[in-house]
């Protein structure tokens, strides 16, 4: 084997170790320390009532949604928007809780139930 051919080979065997290992590391294990160096300027609420378009909240008891709107008066949060709000009995039960405890709060998305899609009368049921 000539030295041209190592010259290759070693440089090409060592990439290709480091690819195999870099390609180990996960999203969750990735965490990068951050090189920015600006003044921090914490901000913990919105100056202005602002609308959280797109949350999935999938338990709405009274109890829950009593944290839950506390949290949203410390971000000055004014309307959440649920997109994970069921179909059915379970989406009449979280309106139904809703509008009882906090109307105007929360608006909620209906989902389509696909159980027994393709099967007779499925499409009037949906």
């Amino acid at each position: 084997m000539n030295i041209r051919l190592l010259k290759f080979f070693i440089p090409f065997l060592t990439m290709c170790v480091f690819l195999v290992n870099a390609q180990e590391m996960d999203f969750e294990g990735y965490n990068p320390t951050s090189t920015l160096v600006v003044p921090i300027n914490e901000v913990t609420s919105s100056k202005f009532p602002f609308v959280d378009v797109h949350s999935h909240q999938r338990s709405m008891s009274t109890e829950d949604l009593s944290g839950l709107v506390t949290d949203m008066d410390k971000l000055n949060e004014g309307i959440m928007v649920n997109l994970s709000g069921g179909s059915g009995a379970g989406l009449k039960e979280y309106i139904d809780t809703i509008k009882a405890s906090y109307p105007n709060r929360f608006v909620v998305f209906a989902n389509v139930d696909f159980d027994g899609v393709g099967s007779e009368g499925w499409t009037e049921k949906a």
